[in-house]
């Protein structure tokens, strides 16, 4: 016998364990997903975000290096093969395979026909063999566990994460006892009406005790009453207590987003992220709703169960069977409608995502005419989208009619037994009633929980995405005290890579700004000018050397307080909707008219303002929509200048300006104390800088002043060369 014989009994005696499906929640993070499903294959729990962390701020994905790279620092074993599809069969499954040559999956199994893989974006599924022949790219990376991984990673459950948020919102405890205690009267109003069927049938209507009739009649009152009013109260409560989530929950979820770092928005769409906090908005229904009210209902089915044990134990298992049916129906089909949920969810951010780029991008569009390929695309996505949704809804509807089913026959089927038991005169009529009411009692609450988890299936996948947001580390706080830079800026063998484990876009970076000085970055396209600028600002953290402000490192200062003291004028300035005024006194509301019209006057802009028909309550649109390009880059710098700041950085601020216009802007700005950082393409523009830095590749490959640089006759010189030549 071979030994790959051997391999497959064995194989086939061992007990199957399945791959844990974890989906992807970007497009960059297929690598991550994969290893994370892995390392849980292995019996190391943990989530994709723990792996994400590996891999930083890569933005074009992950390399196959990098994943294995990844896999041995969790302790894994792994090897690499480029191998063919029968070759392929000689692995021992699972492994990780590159797929499409853009993404990565895990192939799980060998079928008859093809294989079953988990695909990050989208789950577990069964692909033929000509469909595998066709993606496979023959790259696949086999895992096994090694003597240092540990065997679980201690740690919370989504849902306990989310809950520990909730509870520490205000005013909690209080409303929660509100309820409880409305509750408790709506169940014993539950009980009292049994209680009353049974003295009725079989005793007041038997022995003719009309005297009760009278006092009957106002429990009855009464009962009616008192279960409105608590009716009433926790309803209110419940609508008080979602507001107060609202308010805190949904505000502090938006804010700690906020305070997330930029390489966590690099790595998401815009569209993902919103759908994400309408994803808070669903559990926050549920929470606040329907499920509260069923949890703590379904609090009082013991008690119901008890009542019916005591008085007939015919009675009480039935409606426990009952029940237990439902309960199983609930557990088999959760993992199903969970895995149907995750898919959906996945593809409707990618659909709803695409969609917001077009509305983004809706000039380019129509410019080029394209509106009809793009619509075919996003027709793709959205009727994968409605394929997941379909079959979500058809499981669920399947699910619901069987609940239903149960719902409807179980009443029939304890009138029935009641019935038999009252012709054998083994019960009195009133007391099958009676306890068909509390049955009753006992079902309704318990196919309320039942459909309240249910709804947590459906919740557990949205929570999941938002708890990749809960989690996420937010920038360090700016400490107390935070001092007045004087504008000195220091860079000390400053490197960068997006991926730790791949080539750096800067390297041994070093130059020093003195207060009021004028630096400017030149080179070709590519050499990292803008990325290094993201680095000043501390969007991005150094991979080697050191930031210094004053002296100070940028990481003991903050970022926060660093970035309050920079104006900055980005490749591609935003505005937002509202008045030119508001845009440029976006950083301090209360900022007198006169500070916004110098700003604007220095920015060169003030005039244009002054001609159009409301000034500086000019509304503008999404975007600037209406400014031309130059206009827009002035309103942002006035924007950056309206604050007084210590640094000035300009990434190609002025690129759309004609050559009068720019120079201008420049003169305006020569007055000004701050330290100036400027990234241009345009030479004429920095000449005047008290030292110009030319990269590239990522490193400084000469520096001085304009003069200087012009009699090495290297880089720098060959640039004004080539500008000059294209100059008409």
């Amino acid at each position: 016998m071979t030994a790959r014989w051997w391999r497959a009994l064995a194989r086939w005696l061992s007990p199957r364990r399945r791959v844990p499906v974890l989906l992807q929640l970007s497009a960059t993070e297929c690598g991550a997903a994969c290893l994370a499903m892995l390392l849980g294959y292995h019996g190391r729990v943990t989530q994709v975000s723990e792996c994400r962390e590996f891999f930083g701020a890569a933005r074009d994905g992950i390399t196959a290096r990098a994943l294995v790279q990844a896999a041995r620092s969790f302790g894994l074993r792994t090897k690499v093969f480029s191998l063919d599809l029968p070759a392929l069969g000689r692995l021992e499954l699972p492994v990780i395979a590159h797929w499409s040559f853009n993404h990565f999956v895990i192939i799980e199994r060998r079928l008859r026909r093809g294989y079953r893989i988990v695909d990050p974006a989208v789950g577990r599924r069964i692909v033929d063999d000509e469909e595998f022949a066709r993606e496979f790219t023959g790259v696949a990376i086999t895992v096994a566990p090694g003597p240092g991984l540990a065997a679980r990673r201690p740690g919370q459950s989504a849902w306990s994460v989310y809950l520990r948020q909730v509870l520490r919102m205000r005013g909690w405890r209080r409303m929660l006892v509100q309820v409880v205690a409305a509750s408790l009267i709506l169940q014993a109003m539950a009980l009292a009406v049994p209680v009353l069927t049974k003295l009725l049938v079989d005793y007041v209507i038997p022995l003719h005790l009309t005297d009760l009739l009278g006092v009957i009649a106002v429990g009855v009152a009464l009962i009616v009453i008192t279960d409105l009013v608590a009716g009433y109260l926790r309803s209110a409560i419940l609508i008080h207590l979602q507001g107060r989530f609202d308010t805190q929950i949904m505000l502090g979820l938006f804010g700690h987003l906020l305070s997330l770092p930029y390489t966590f928005f690099t790595q998401r769409t815009s569209g993902d992220l919103l759908l994400r906090l309408g994803s808070s908005a669903v559990i926050r229904e549920m929470l606040t709703g329907q499920a509260l009210s069923a949890v703590l209902d379904g609090g009082f089915v013991l008690v119901f169960l008890v009542v019916l044990f005591t008085q007939s134990w015919v009675f009480g298992l039935l409606a426990f069977g009952i029940g237990a049916v439902q309960v199983v129906v609930l557990l088999v089909t959760a993992r199903p409608l969970r895995d149907l949920t995750q898919r959906y969810l996945v593809a409707q951010a990618e659909s709803q995502g695409f969609g917001v780029q077009l509305l983004k991008g809706i000039g380019t569009l129509k410019a080029s005419g394209v509106e009809d390929r793009v619509l075919d695309f996003w027709s793709d996505l959205f009727h994968r989208e409605l394929g997941f949704s379909l079959r979500r809804n058809q499981f669920a509807a399947v699910v619901d009619t069987v609940l239903n089913a149960l719902r409807t026959f179980a009443p029939l089927v304890l009138l029935t037994v009641g019935m038999v038991s009252v012709t054998e005169g083994s019960m009195p009529l009133g007391t099958m009633l009676a306890l068909i009411a509390v049955a009753t009692a006992f079902l309704t609450p318990l196919a309320s929980l039942v459909t309240t988890g249910q709804q947590l299936q459906l919740a557990g996948a949205h929570l999941r995405r938002i708890i990749d947001v809960v989690e996420a580390e937010p920038e360090p706080a700016t400490p107390a005290g935070e001092p007045r830079l004087t504008g000195r800026l220091e860079l000390s063998g400053v490197s960068f890579s997006y991926d730790p484990h791949g080539p750096r876009v800067l390297e041994d970076v070093s130059f020093t700004a003195e207060p009021g000085q004028k630096i400017a970055l030149v080179g070709r396209t590519g050499a990292s000018k803008s990325t290094l600028a993201l680095l000043l600002l501390g969007l991005y953290q150094p991979t080697g050397g050191t930031i210094r402000y004053d002296g100070t490192p940028l990481a003991e200062l903050g970022v926060h307080g660093v970035r309050r003291q920079f104006g900055v004028v980005l490749q591609e300035p935003f505005l937002f909707n509202g008045s030119i005024r508001a845009n440029i006194s976006i950083g301090d509301p209360a900022m007198p008219l006169d500070r916004v019209v110098e700003a604007a006057r220095l920015a060169g802009i003030h005039d244009e303002i002054e001609r159009m028909p409301m000034q500086y309550e000019t509304l503008l649109g999404e975007g600037g929509s209406g400014l031309s390009g130059g206009q827009r880059q002035r309103l942002a710098l006035a924007r950056a200048l309206a604050t007084n700041p210590t640094f000035l950085l300009l990434d190609e601020a002025t690129s759309h300006l004609d050559m009068a216009t720019e120079a201008v802007v420049d003169t305006n700005l020569s007055g000004l104390a701050c330290t100036r950082i400027v990234i241009a393409h345009r030479l004429s523009t920095i000449q005047n800088a008290d030292r110009i830095l030319v990269l590239d590749r990522g490193r400084v490959v000469e520096s001085g002043r304009h003069e200087e640089l012009l009699e090495l006759g290297g880089h720098y010189a060959d640039l004004l060369r080539t500008q000059l030549e294209r100059t008409p």
